[in-house]
């Protein structure tokens, strides 16, 4: 894929703005709709936030094709060797609550039900594969420059 005009300020300023408007839109409208009962509020939300997905995905795609091969690079990296590691941070984590769970006492705010330690996990899992990528992206740029 051949790397179209850089992003100026104004193109960042857009980008970062449209991906936080989807963001406040997705939230507040999966909020809304998750108070409506029963498979149809179910399907409801589901296409609601395929939808918006599908918007920030758009937004990832012209991003990307703006970017030059040397930040392509940097991230594609950073992503693999930094996510990655994040990834194997959260399995130590999940081995150790599945094989000790009488040794871990899990905290209170993150929730009680089945539904709510899941959804913990799956949020943990991503702050970690992003600083590991955040910490990776860096380290590409430093050692480069």
């Amino acid at each position: 894929m051949k790397s179209k005009k850089p992003l100026g300020p104004k193109g960042v300023a857009a980008m970062v703005g449209l991906v936080l408007l989807l963001g406040f839109v997705g939230g507040l409208g999966s909020g809304f709709l998750s108070e409506r009962p029963g498979s149809a509020g179910f399907w409801t939300t589901v296409i609601f936030t395929c939808v918006v997905m599908a918007g920030v995905l758009g937004v990832s795609f012209w991003w990307w094709r703006r970017l030059d091969e040397a930040a392509r690079e940097a991230h594609k990296w950073a992503w693999y060797w930094g996510g990655s590691t994040g990834m194997l941070i959260g399995l130590v984590l999940m081995i150790m609550l599945t094989t000790r769970p009488a040794d871990i006492v899990i905290p209170a705010p993150l929730g009680e039900t089945p539904a709510d330690l899941v959804g913990a996990g799956m949020l943990a899992i991503l702050l970690f594969q992003l600083v590991g990528y955040g910490l990776a992206w860096a380290w590409w740029w430093l050692g480069r420059r």
